[in-house]
């Protein structure tokens, strides 16, 4: 009997197991090897482009390859709620993550416009933001819900019931808002006839600031 009712477990949970559609593979698949390529070139030229900007575009990318791979596992786990819930919770740090990325982005937009650029302790700032910052959320979130939420039998990502989608939503708009000012203001002291008069530092500026429109459109 033990060995029938084990038998029926595995049957069904292989009935529950849903392989992840082609779409879904593909997609996932040439964003992470395209994000992957792009890390290789940086990082056999990394003695001649090193830079803060280089550290976050990296980190962004590293950010969207482990999504990616994070929607695909889910995809085929909803049926083991303690690894779906993880793979919830991991993929609304990665997410939160990406967006942080592109709000360091951003403010090492106004970072070479004010030209503080040089200093250490804002690059460990930007490593906190982008890192810490979603860390410190999902963290709240978790604590908060005793992780009730994360994961549903149905996709492993956070429940649409009990407000905790806004754990994510909130985050996110806020980032997008402040991307905005971010940009206002940079823009404004490109063009201003009192802002940057060093040509370097301003091409610098301007470079950073069209990066990051990219990829925020990305997003």
């Amino acid at each position: 009997m033990l060995i029938v009712h084990l038998r029926s477990s595995v049957l069904q949970n292989m009935d529950k197991l849903q392989l992840p559609s082609v779409t879904l593979i593909v997609g996932c698949g040439v964003s992470s090897l395209t994000l992957l390529l792009l890390i290789i070139i940086y990082v056999s030229v990394w003695r001649y482009i090193r830079s803060e900007r280089s550290v976050i575009l990296i980190n962004f990318c590293l950010s969207i390859i482990s999504s990616n791979a994070l929607i695909l596992i889910g995809q085929t786990q909803t049926w083991n709620k303690v690894l779906c819930t993880m793979i919830a919770a991991f993929l609304h740090f990665f997410f939160l993550s990406s967006f942080c990325w592109v709000l360091t982005e951003a403010w090492q937009s106004y970072m070479a416009v004010t030209g503080r650029l040089r200093n250490r302790i804002i690059r460990k700032r930007f490593l906190c933001l982008g890192w810490g910052l979603p860390a410190l959320v999902v963290a709240i979130s978790v604590g908060f819900t005793k992780a009730k939420g994360y994961g549903t039998p149905s996709y492993c990502w956070l429940s649409l019931e009990g407000g905790l989608l806004y754990a994510f939503v909130g985050p996110a708009a806020a980032v997008v808002l402040v991307n905005m000012v971010i940009g206002i203001l940079v823009f404004n002291k490109l063009v201003s006839k009192d802002g940057i008069t060093d040509m370097k530092l301003k091409e610098r500026a301007g470079y950073a600031l069209h990066h990051t429109s990219i990829v925020h459109s990305g997003q």
